[in-house]
């Protein structure tokens, strides 16, 4: 028998899989609003903090099965394919009591059509949800979601999502939330390698980047993420919001799937090779073999131009 969807979030059991940096914010954000979760990941020492706030511990994918709603927020397509695998994941019982199956991740969109195929298999409804917003915006609960799916799980996904973000998109039936989500990091991407390019520019060229940012980001082009990259642009602080890796990561998938519809993005293949060049070239880690945020592609820039920056006051 088919699982039934839960009218309401009250009237579900939730499972949440996945505690990493974005994770498990977003999970902190769902028990203060006083929603019960059990919880897995795949270190399970991360799980502790949350079962000190009374979470369930779960010991495998498998037992979240145990749940009507099940949140995902995990790395890759991979991880993903992991979670519907028929002999450890969610649908590899019988007894599966799982109705909705909502992922936040950042995948590609034949990836969360391979998940809603086996969902739909095991009478289930996968959402797509992924995410837009850092730790520290999921902290403030700014964070927003773009969800699309079958229609019978929207409504508990966008009340379990309102508990955690600000604003939540509907935007289609499919995998359309996972190509909305690649089009935004691709635009990330490219962003981020123009400033750390007219930054490099304005020092060469005897011009504060601290003068350059208050400017650009009082202007038409400002936005909150050039201000927010303004720390590291200036005081070349990378403090690790998203990795290069991670930022390749989703480029890639953006430049698969324009490769899939033949859609030309120049730009943004462009960005793939800086990006590929600042992991090669050693700059995305610091001395220490600490991961950089993917600002530091300031780092690569600055290497071919010649040129040694220095750490300035931002205005």
């Amino acid at each position: 028998m088919s699982p039934t969807v839960p009218v309401r979030l009250a009237e579900a059991s939730v499972a949440w899989i996945g505690l990493g940096k974005m994770g498990s914010v977003m999970a902190e954000r769902v028990l203060d609003a006083g929603t019960p979760l059990a919880v897995y990941n795949r270190t399970g020492s991360k799980v502790d903090p949350f079962t000190a706030r009374g979470a369930t511990r779960l010991d495998s994918i498998s037992a979240a099965a145990a749940h009507d709603v099940v949140f995902s927020m995990i790395s890759d397509d991979d991880a993903l394919d992991e979670l519907h695998d028929q002999r450890t994941g969610l649908f590899g019982g019988a007894d599966s009591k799982v109705a909705v199956w909502i992922d936040g991740s950042t995948v590609s969109s034949a990836a969360a059509a391979r998940a809603a195929a086996a969902a739909r298999a095991a009478g289930a409804v996968f959402v797509s949800a992924p995410v837009s917003g850092n730790p520290t915006v999921i902290q403030a609960g700014n964070a927003i979601f773009a969800i699309s799916g079958e229609e019978a799980g929207l409504d508990v996904a966008e009340e379990l999502l309102s508990l955690i973000g600000r604003a939540v998109y509907r935007v289609g039936s499919a995998a359309e939330a996972n190509i909305i989500k690649l089009c935004v990091n691709a635009v990330l991407g490219v962003t981020m390698q123009a400033l750390s390019e007219v930054a490099v520019l304005a020092d060469k060229s005897g011009v504060s980047r601290a003068a350059l940012m208050a400017f650009l980001n009082d202007s038409a082009i400002g936005s909150p993420f050039s201000k927010y990259k303004t720390g590291a642009l200036v005081a070349l602080d990378f403090q690790t919001t998203f990795t290069p890796w991670q930022q390749r990561k989703d480029v890639r998938l953006a430049l698969e799937l324009a490769a899939q519809t033949d859609v030309p993005m120049p730009v943004l293949s462009t960005t793939e090779v800086a990006l590929s060049r600042l992991v090669s070239g050693g700059l995305g880690t610091d001395e220490t073999g600490k991961e950089r945020d993917f600002a530091s592609l300031i780092l690569s820039v600055a290497r071919d131009a010649g040129h040694e920056l220095a750490p300035e006051e931002p205005r």
